[in-house]
């Protein structure tokens, strides 16, 4: 697995799924739909960062590492997102 940078891969998905915040908007509204509850875009990116910390258990070699710099980004993105 060809190792990229935290910016690199945020561009990469960018162009996968489309800005941070259309993106994290769609996914916040499902999730508020979905639990009745108002999530805001930034949750969406805790809420991933929770994901791969749970996956992190239990990943091992290159998928842990995958699951690391993911981490990074979405606390990345949460911050980016909840300071705008």
């Amino acid at each position: 697995m060809k190792k990229v940078s935290d910016l690199e891969l945020k561009k990469e998905r960018g162009k996968s799924y489309g800005s941070v915040e259309s993106s994290f908007g769609r996914i916040a509204k499902l999730w508020s739909a979905y639990t009745g509850k108002s999530i805001k875009p930034h949750e969406v990116a805790v809420m991933m960062t929770l994901l791969k910390v749970s996956r992190m258990t239990t990943a091992k070699d290159e998928v842990l590492l995958d699951c690391y710099q993911d981490a990074r980004v979405y606390l990345d993105l949460a911050e980016e997102l909840n300071c705008k």
